[in-house]
């Protein structure tokens, strides 16, 4: 079927999204309008849709992460966490900044996922300096070099894999890459907050008492989100260390909720009770996400995310590394919950070529700036969670930074490979 036929729907949704129509408005256009190009009947368009619902609400773990974090903010331990920084720091907030994307970063890296690391350490940073555009922006960029060149991802096993090299080979060969983008995001969440300042208003009277708050009142407030934080990132870690498999997502909720209890206001019903209204905005955003997604995978179904991963091999050899990266990137858009199906489709023609280890790489982390600006990809929801924005919101705060980290990597791909 003709590449431009098959593209319609998504440069429908494209259009739509634009105009600031709600994505479920658009994929729906977007999905009628591939089920007549497609002739999909409505039993395999029901399945299709029902296989992107089920994906998404299928997302335990983030889930699970989210909620305790809005848990452990009820009990006063993020605000705990803010005032410490605030007086150890005497102001220098814009530290703070990059140093948590330095520790989302180094979390994505170890997991090689980012979201549920985000879910925990995204209210922090919204707690300590508000929604300033450039923060939510360095984290993603950080995020999405992580969790395509970690040696624990599908993402960098499939890169590996076309470039014919061993894994950790592949991993040690965009350390230095990843390095580079992980300190531009903490950079510019720094310079972000440092321009603008932090946009958190506390009031009057919580200042006050903050204030007055002893030291050692403060650091026993702020045990259940250090505690959540800690075990999020260096739960794998712990476990290698003792040589048995203990903090796993289920053993850090109820350690967490434990803290809580000991450490804060709540009691146990109360602790209960603020684990699972915490889960709320994240279900409600994931439900939304799924049925868009599910729209969204129609269009998988009838070929177009293939017709144009093949463009790649349609090109003079010279320029398929620089295709093949803003394919991998645009591709990413509107099927960002599948950045390992997208490097599926593409890597094969550079696998083809000969291309080196890290021209993969290359393409892998192109293909991950790519999910930082798509409504279905979960580190978004993350972030929208943290930062209490819309999913539109949070793409529409990144797009200028990931178009300019793409740029960036452009550049390094020319010039490298």
């Amino acid at each position: 079927m003709d590449l431009l036929i098959l593209c319609l729907p998504l440069l429908l949704i494209i259009a739509l999204l634009f105009m600031r129509q709600h994505m479920l408005v658009a994929g729906l256009a977007g999905g009628v309008l591939t089920m007549l190009i497609g002739g999909l009947s409505i039993g395999s368009a029901t399945g299709i849709f029902l296989g992107g619902m089920k994906q998404m609400l299928s997302i335990i773990v983030p889930i699970l992460y989210a909620a305790a974090a809005a848990m452990v903010a009820r009990a006063g331990s993020v605000q705990a966490i803010v005032e410490l920084a605030q007086r150890y720091l005497k102001g220098r907030i814009a530290i703070l900044a990059g140093v948590f994307v330095l520790i989302q970063a180094g979390a994505t890296y170890m997991a090689g996922m980012g979201a549920g690391n985000t879910m925990v350490i995204a209210p922090l940073v919204a707690a300590a300096v508000g929604c300033i555009p450039g923060v939510v922006a360095g984290m993603a960029i950080a995020t999405a070099a992580c969790f395509t060149t970690s040696p624990a991802s599908t993402e960098t096993a499939i890169a590996a894999k076309a470039a014919a090299t061993e894994l950790t080979l592949h991993a040690s060969n965009m350390l230095p890459y990843t390095i580079f983008f992980v300190l531009c995001g903490a950079v510019l969440a720094a310079w972000s907050v440092w321009r603008k300042g932090a946009l958190v208003n506390t009031p009057e009277g919580d200042e006050n008492q903050e204030k007055t708050m002893a030291l050692s009142k403060l650091w026993t407030t702020a045990l259940p989100a250090l505690v959540l934080l800690g075990l999020v990132v260096g739960g794998n870690f712990l476990n290698a260390l003792i040589g048995i498999k203990l903090f796993t997502p289920m053993t850090i909720i109820i350690v967490t909720a434990g803290a809580v209890v000991a450490c804060s206001k709540l009691n146990l019903t109360e602790t209960c009770e603020a684990l699972t209204d915490g889960a709320r905005f994240i279900l409600t955003t994931l439900f939304a996400v799924g049925i868009f997604l599910g729209l969204i995978n129609m269009m998988a179904e009838i070929g177009t995310f293939k017709e144009i991963a093949g463009l790649a091999s349609t090109v003079s050899p010279s320029f398929v590394l620089p295709v093949a990266i803003l394919i991998g990137f645009g591709v990413a858009f509107p099927a960002g919950a599948f950045c390992a199906g997208v490097l599926t489709l593409i890597l094969p023609t550079l696998s083809n070529l000969g291309m080196p280890s890290e021209a993969m790489g290359f393409v892998a982390i192109a293909t991950g700036l790519g999910t930082q600006i798509s409504p279905v990809q979960i580190n978004v929801a993350a972030l929208g969670q943290g930062f209490n924005l819309p999913i539109m919101g949070v793409v529409r705060a990144n797009l200028p930074y990931v178009l300019s980290a793409l740029a960036v990597l452009m550049v390094l791909a020319i010039t490298v490979v």
